[in-house]
């Protein structure tokens, strides 16, 4: 399979470009990839789609698994897959597929009016699940249940907080992924900005932001949330325009600065890779 992306290098600091490095179009060979549906066309209708929105690697009984999650906004997308990875190989033959419509009516009951999972991480003994708003119902929310959720779904402890974050001119944002960093007890929070009054249709996309939660875990147990600090990705570079960031994850901590790899998403069915160089926020 070959793959073209457009890879681009940032050095990120609030409202200013240190070093900016553009890539050529790169061919990148030999991805290792997972077929989880056999569809002939390039995209998959968005009716029939499962809208796998969320993915984080967790331990389960000593084995880490990949998990994929649904963004539940209908019932086809309301449903996790277990893939087990050992070895440095996702073992696909052993994956497990779990409908979780029960927790979805739980998350329901705790006042998120419409259900849309965009992101989802681990902090060891809990795992967080973001649920993105819209313009018609604006807030975000983080869902803080167990870390096996999908275990007796009637039963797991579960709360679903809201997410304060800033409004700018074009819209409030959406969550669209979420990574915790255990070393700094960091909670990076990606945003995104679109015309759509519901969780089903796309909208004209605006801008993206990635933003922050210091001292989460001791903020966990608060009745609402609220984004510490949060940088708006096309005023550091033009070439983040119109760009939907749906993914982020930190590959190195280095010089007080956190190494994030982004991936975004323009609705016609490409992607673009950043790599980016972050002060750890102070």
């Amino acid at each position: 399979m070959v793959n073209l992306l457009r890879k681009v290098v940032v050095t990120l600091v609030r409202n200013q470009v240190v070093t900016f490095k553009r890539k050529s179009v790169v061919t990148l060979c030999g991805i290792s990839k997972l077929e989880l549906f056999d569809y002939a066309e390039k995209r998959i209708p968005k009716k029939e789609k499962t809208d796998l929105e969320a993915s984080a690697f967790l331990t389960i009984e000593g084995i880490e698994h990949l998990l994929i999650m649904g963004s539940g906004s209908k019932r086809i997308r309301k449903k996790i897959h277990l893939i087990p990875f050992e070895k440095q190989v996702l073992e696909l033959s052993r994956s497990s597929i779990i409908d979780t419509s029960i927790f979805i009516d739980r998350v329901k009951s705790c006042g998120v009016d419409e259900v849309n999972f965009e992101g989802i991480t681990s902090t060891g003994s809990s795992v967080i699940v973001s649920n993105r708003g819209n313009r018609e119902k604006i807030t975000n929310h983080l869902i803080v249940t167990d870390a096996q959720f999908w275990v007796g779904q009637n039963e797991v402890k579960l709360r679903a907080i809201p997410l304060l974050i800033p409004s700018f001119p074009d819209n409030v944002p959406g969550v669209s992924e979420i990574y915790y960093e255990e070393s700094l007890d960091l909670l990076l929070v990606a945003l995104s900005s679109e015309d759509t009054n519901n969780t089903y249709d796309d909208g004209a996309i605006g801008n993206s932001y990635i933003g922050w939660i210091k001292d989460f875990k001791s903020k966990m147990i608060d009745n609402v949330l609220k984004i510490d600090g949060i940088v708006c990705l096309p005023d550091i570079h033009p070439d983040f325009e119109r760009e939907k960031i749906e993914g982020l994850c930190v590959e190195l901590i280095e010089d007080k600065s956190l190494i994030l790899h982004l991936i975004s998403d323009n609705d016609l069915g490409e992607s673009r890779l950043f790599k980016v160089k972050m002060p750890i926020p102070a």
